[in-house]
């Protein structure tokens, strides 16, 4: 696949002056002990935005870390390597409690579709590129946003939708383009939609050639400025996620049935969604190279919650089912 290949001629770019240190996970807090993740590496730009939101007066959430999905070029196995567990589960050092009362009290988790930051494009078989409507990327995260309710096998949280009001419902575009006033959030999970790719800078330098999506976490905080932990998981409370796809790819909501350089839509949602709720990457990756190209790519396990794209992988395998399910099983 031809990840070079992108949609400079039709999408609008804004220059960003970001300098941070690469890694799968770029957190702003430190994960609490106790968990199974990694240690996460520190992003300078991140840490600059969560100071922007505290300047501008918000200090009962923080932005706490992303995890993002590249493609195979943007892959370091020096800094990106995960790897599982003896019980096959990696998970986030944050995740939504169940009855939060500063969520709502309630038990399910919500999302909202927000496609006001504009459509993904796509390739034709003849090359030529044109957009997706909103219609059918909604439905694709319809449809993705149900399979983690229905398809683990496990009695994990209703996952429920709220309608989009039309107004500006997310914030961390906001911040990274300096717009004001900040987004004010609708639901638990918002998917922030097809994004200008300079975006993905914030996240690793160069970012906006490689990142495909990213998933942006923000905690609670309490009255000292420190992230709350009121269930006593050893896991930092979410308050929101904000799931952003690059729009410098083109992109399909139909899998392998149209051209191989489009990025299947439903495969990158249940990837960002999947660290919504709380699951982090997993699986070892080899790449095997001829000089400097990249030959093929090998997974040990091969799962949705791998941080490298290669090409269409819908459905969960066991180890996403058992990871998804260790962390609810636990909080429910």
């Amino acid at each position: 696949m031809n990840y070079k290949k992108f949609l400079t001629a039709v999408v609008s770019l804004s220059m960003l002056l970001a300098v941070v240190s690469p890694g799968v996970s770029t957190p702003i807090v430190p994960s609490p002990s106790g968990n199974d993740a990694e240690v996460p590496r520190y992003s300078p730009q991140l840490d600059e935005l969560r100071q922007q939101l505290a300047a501008g007066g918000t200090v009962e959430v923080a932005l706490a870390g992303a995890e993002y999905i590249t493609t195979p070029a943007g892959f370091d196995p020096a800094t990106s390597q995960t790897l599982v567990t003896n019980d096959r589960t990696h998970l986030t050092g944050w995740q939504f409690v169940p009855n939060d009362p500063r969520r709502g009290g309630r038990s399910s988790i919500t999302y909202v579709v927000d496609q006001s930051d504009g459509t993904a494009f796509t390739f034709l078989a003849d090359n030529t590129v044109t957009s997706i409507p909103n219609s059918s990327t909604e439905s694709v995260i319809d449809q993705t946003m149900a399979k983690w309710q229905t398809d683990t096998g496990c009695n994990g949280p209703a996952i429920v939708k709220v309608a989009d009001s039309g107004a500006n419902i997310d914030v961390a575009d906001d911040l990274v383009f300096g717009r004001r006033p900040l987004g004010i959030p609708i639901a638990d999970i918002t998917h922030g939609g097809w994004i200008n790719r300079n975006f993905f800078n914030v996240i690793l330098p160069g970012g906006a050639n490689y990142i495909l999506g990213v998933a942006i976490a923000w905690v609670f905080l309490d009255q000292n400025g420190n992230p709350t932990d009121i269930d006593h998981n050893g896991r930092y409370d979410l308050s929101l996620v904000e799931i952003y796809y690059n729009r410098g790819f083109a992109w399909s909501p139909l899998g392998q049935q149209e051209n191989t350089e489009n990025i299947d839509i439903e495969t990158l949602v249940k990837h960002e969604s999947g660290h919504a709720l709380g699951l982090d990457h997993f699986g070892r990756i080899f790449l095997t190279k001829n000089d400097t190209e990249i030959e093929d790519i090998h997974y040990a396990p091969r799962a949705v919650m791998n941080a490298v794209y290669v090409s269409p992988f819908r459905e969960l395998t066991g180890t996403d089912k058992a990871s998804f399910c260790h962390l609810w099983a636990n909080s429910n």
